[in-house]
Order: structure tokens, then C-alpha cells, then sequence
């Protein structure tokens, strides 16, 4: 991994979860990514998840798994799951593989960190 990995929680109000990530996506933090997606999937009151790759410059395939199981979590917990900003290799990663449909990937600007 070259750089740090960091992920920002935002409550945008009406159960909206974003989860804003920067840094690099690969074997290293797979696993916590998961885990903080599902965290907040589960959190109470949580109705939609959005995953914000916008500061994200790389994903390896463990990225893409993390994806798909905090996927899979948030769909347990009855929340619906977006992935938005992905760009440059990252959004090619996702259309490459098919998940751009899946992930009801959009590019959206956010008041939030700008």
C-alpha cells in the first residue's frame, strides 16, 4: 500500500450513510473495509449505505470483495448500497468487472470535504 487508508462516516440524514474512503484499496485493509461497511449497515436507523471512492486511486481485486460483502451486509439489514465518484482506474476496475450496474455506481458531488 503507498498510501493511508482512512474512512470518514458521514450521517446525511433520513438513515443515509456515507462512507467516505481515501487511499488505496487492496489486501491490507480489505477486511476492515468490509467490516466498517457492514458496521454501518447495521448501525440503527440506517437505510441506504453510499460508498464514496472519490479519493480512492486504486482497488484490488480484496477491494472488490469488501465491496461485495459490505454489499451483501447492507442487503441483510435492508438498506439499500451505492458506490459513488469512482473514477480514473478504479472506474475502470468496476465496469471492467460489471459492477458499475450492480453498485448503481454514480458520479455525485457532496457539500461534504470538498
Amino acid at each position: 500500500m503507498t498510501g493511508s487508508f482512512a474512512v470518514s462516516k458521514h450521517d446525511e440524514g433520513a438513515g443515509v450513510i456515507r462512507l467516505a474512503v481515501r487511499g488505496e484499496i487492496d489486501n491490507e485493509v480489505s477486511d476492515a473495509f468490509a467490516q466498517i461497511i457492514g458496521n454501518a449497515a447495521a448501525q440503527p436507523g440506517a437505510t441506504v449505505v453510499i460508498i464514496d471512492l472519490e479519493r480512492v486511486p486504486f482497488l484490488a481485486a480484496a477491494g472488490i470483495r469488501a465491496l461485495l460483502e459490505g454489499r451483501a451486509v447492507a442487503l441483510y439489514h435492508g438498506c439499500s448500497y451505492q458506490v459513488v465518484n469512482a473514477r480514473g482506474v478504479v472506474h475502470g476496475v468496476l465496469a471492467t468487472t460489471g459492477l458499475l450496474s450492480l453498485f448503481h455506481t454514480t458520479i455525485r458531488r457532496s457539500a461534504a470535504n470538498r
